[in-house]
């Protein structure tokens, strides 16, 4: 199926260059699975496994994986991809850490015009992008009180951010990320490793497992409750009007929603061309949602709601649940409202705030909200973060747990809250990655 407005990448399968000795009783499966490989697929069978490969892939460029169909779902890597359709040249940017900045693992499906990217320059933390080049990302284990990060130098070395691709498609496509939350300026001693693994579905559902394991079980900086980033990336040069639609009333745009999934509650956050914040709902009824069963944090843009969907079926009880909402202190957020970054994802020396300047050539993020595990809730946030922060209790909670989030794209809102629902409604199965595979928008 060919997408339009999007170049797909293509990567190659290798074939096996070298002759190996089996038994004769190996040779038929050998030979099937060496056929469908050189035809750019790997073939999953009902006992779902590794890749049955004996030599690894080489990354193809953009150019091969736009030649090779994609039959179901697909996980490759490739060696030139820029994140946000950004044209200029990493190598003029701020140091990129192993000198190979191109480097992602794309993961693309026949039936769906999005894909999710794990791009070296942004240290691997994934998004879901659209044709346009925007796209959601969900960050979450960063180590408490800033003193361990993702997106700093050492933080986007290979060493400390990896991902590997477990199964390629076309049933199903798994990647492991694995990673190291260090310091700016010293990675010998990092604060907490984590592991995150995302299956994909041919219907373009992601499943996400996250766990984490302290290296400073002593102290609060080697835990993390917090946050899980309900941020996005988006291309140099555009705004809002360009990723959002307008609202007729206000003429401003909706870039969030929050959906109970076991309710018809719905928060939701508008900016103006000017970074002019508005909301309809309230602090109270934002609370409330973050309290339920379960919910969903929506962004709506023109090309595809966005979706993040987790709940306490899914391992996030409703009792440490928090949502905050950076445009409205009194939510619990930080207050930087609208802004735009352009420090991520085309890596900048560290990953502190970096206000986009109008001559900036690099793409830019932005984050309406953020979800935190925590108990009581943040009033203020900055007052607020540090001294939840100490709670040995609850940072010993959160490394013991293991959590789970569903993600997608939908093309409005609707089918959302029922899919949510039609997920966490299968309780401890949402640990099982199948437990999406039957899910769709339409049911």
């Amino acid at each position: 199926m060919k997408m339009s407005g999007f170049e797909w990448q293509a990567a190659s399968q290798s074939s096996f260059s070298k002759c190996i000795y089996m038994p004769r009783s190996f040779l038929l499966p050998f030979a099937l699975a060496c056929f469908i490989l050189h035809g750019g697929v790997c073939f999953v069978s009902a006992q779902s496994a590794p890749d049955p490969v004996f030599e690894k892939p080489l990354p193809a460029t953009l150019t091969e994986w736009a030649k090779t169909p994609i039959r179901g779902v697909r996980a490759a890597e490739v060696n030139d991809y820029a994140p946000a359709l950004f044209k200029g040249s990493l190598e003029a940017c701020p140091p990129h850490a192993d000198h190979n900045p191109r480097k992602a693992v794309i993961v693309g499906w026949e039936k769906a015009a999005q894909r999710l990217v794990f791009s070296h320059e942004a240290s691997y933390v994934p998004w879901l992008e659209l044709p346009n080049g925007a796209g959601l990302c969900n960050q979450f284990f960063e180590a408490n009180n800033g003193w361990g990060e993702l997106f700093n130098a050492p933080g986007r070395r290979e060493r400390n951010s990896f991902v590997d691709i477990i199964e390629s498609g076309p049933e199903r496509a798994w990647v492991r990320w694995n990673y190291f939350c260090v310091q700016s300026n010293d990675d010998s001693r990092p604060a907490l490793r984590g592991t995150e693994d995302y299956i994909a579905y041919p219907n373009g559902l992601v499943w996400r497992r996250l766990t984490y394991t302290s290296l400073m079980p002593d102290k609060p900086e080697g835990y993390s409750w917090q946050p899980l980033d309900f941020f996005a990336v988006a291309p140099n040069g555009t705004q809002w009007k360009d990723l959002f639609t307008r609202d007729a009333e206000h003429s401003d745009y909706c870039v969030a929603v929050v959906l109970d999934a076991y309710s018809d509650r719905q928060y939701r956050v508008f900016w103006d061309d000017q970074g002019k914040p508005r909301r309809e709902g309230d602090k109270d009824l934002l609370a409330g949602i973050a309290k339920s069963k379960g919910f969903a944090m929506v962004m709506p843009f023109q090309q595809g709601c966005e979706f993040l969907i987790l709940g306490e079926a899914s391992g996030f009880p409703a009792t440490k649940s928090q949502i905050v909402d950076h445009s409205f202190n009194d939510t619990g957020g930080w207050g930087w409202k609208a802004v735009r970054w352009d420090h991520w994802p085309v890596g900048w020396l560290n990953s502190q705030s970096h206000e986009i300047q109008a001559d900036s050539p690099y793409p830019y993020h932005f984050g309406p909200l953020s979800h935190y595990i925590v108990d009581p809730p943040l009033v203020d946030g900055p007052r607020d973060y540090p001294l939840r922060a100490a709670d040995m209790a609850l940072n010993r909670w959160s490394e013991r747990h293991v959590y789970y989030t569903l993600t997608g794209v939908a093309k409005d809102l609707t089918p959302i809250r029922r899919l949510a629902k039609q997920w966490l409604d299968k309780g401890p199965a949402c640990a099982k990655p199948e437990s999406i595979a039957d899910l769709s928008e339409n049911k």
